[in-house]
């Protein structure tokens, strides 16, 4: 007997979408709203449900009985109460290794604009001020020091990369032990703020929780090099954007390199898109045509997977 799946239109890639037709039935959400989740979700006695952002709260839970499996297309869980999930017998599954290379290189690329001021010296040359770069000077990455937060998939795979280039490698986590990490040619940081003061870029991979949300403040920035880079790949609330703000305008750091926000989109009017120092994207870290495609691939076939009983690698909500 064939389960009932929901997909939520934009959706997931098409060879995970090809998997799920041929081994469930598959129905489509026209958006992700809380009423037309429900609705269809009821409707259709849906079993599993693929989100990607989508908000599956307590209120989607209580109100669909038939729900059992929340399928989240990537790594981060902030948009699935995973807790309540549990209560109600749902299983969460994510897809913890689809896209940690496209992260990982996603943060060499910004190491490597922001060392050799990339914004700054483009716009420099589209605004004919070729000669302006007589007054500026970028700098090496080699032998300067990285403090990698956060020494999960993403973060070794960074300190694997950012070894390539000659990079002293220092790491804060406090799930991983100075052994392994010397294995990895990493040393250890006990002290968050010890790696602070050493480094000259420091990259975050940690997912926002409530012990990381503001990890890094007024306090951290004031410890940094004035000459220090911060690269946010995990989530935008893990800094403290006004801390940020007030960093940069201070020059008590060099600049930034962000793919979240606090607030995603962001409001036009950010104070820090008036800032020629730091560098955007939109939260695309993961999305390469290969990450997606390999994180709908697994996630299709651990969903039917534990639809039919068995017992997959990435049910986050096991007890």
């Amino acid at each position: 007997m064939k389960h009932n799946v929901l997909l939520i239109l934009p959706t997931i890639q098409p060879n995970g979408v090809e998997y799920l037709e041929e081994n469930s039935n598959v129905f489509y959400a026209p958006d992700g709203k809380k009423e037309t989740l429900i609705h269809y979700i009821n409707e259709h006695q849906i079993e599993a449900v693929v989100t990607r952002s989508e908000i599956i709260d307590k209120e989607i839970m209580d109100a669909c009985d038939s729900l059992k499996v929340i399928g989240q297309h990537g790594v981060g869980l902030d948009n699935i109460d995973v807790n309540e999930a549990g209560k109600h017998g749902i299983k969460v599954l994510n897809v913890p290794d689809g896209n940690y290379i496209s992260v990982a290189e996603h943060t060499i690329a910004f190491i490597l604009a922001l060392s050799r001021s990339f914004r700054i010296n483009d716009c420099s040359v589209r605004s004919d001020a070729w000669f302006s770069r007589e007054n500026r000077y970028t700098m090496e990455v080699y032998k300067k020091n990285l403090l990698i937060v956060g020494l999960g998939r993403i973060g070794r795979a960074v300190a694997e990369r950012a070894k390539a280039f000659g990079m002293h490698l220092m790491a804060y986590d406090g799930f991983v032990s100075k052994e392994a990490m010397e294995q990895s040619g990493v040393e250890k940081i006990n002290v968050l703020e010890e790696g602070i003061k050493k480094a000259d870029f420091i990259t975050l991979h940690v997912p926002l929780t409530e012990e990381t949300k503001g990890m890094v403040s007024g306090e951290q920035f004031k410890l940094m090099k004035s000459s220090a880079y911060i690269i946010n790949m995990g989530r935008g609330a893990v800094i403290d954007e006004k801390a940020l703000i007030e960093a940069l305008q201070n020059g008590e750091i060099a600049g930034a390199g962000l793919d979240v926000l606090e607030t995603e989109p962001p409001r036009t009017d950010h104070p820090l898109f008036s800032m020629d120092q730091v560098i955007f994207t939109p939260h695309i870290g993961g999305d390469t045509r290969e990450a997606k495609m390999r994180t709908s691939s697994l996630l299709s076939h651990s969903m039917i997977e534990v639809m039919e009983g068995q017992n997959v690698y990435n049910w986050v909500n096991r007890k």
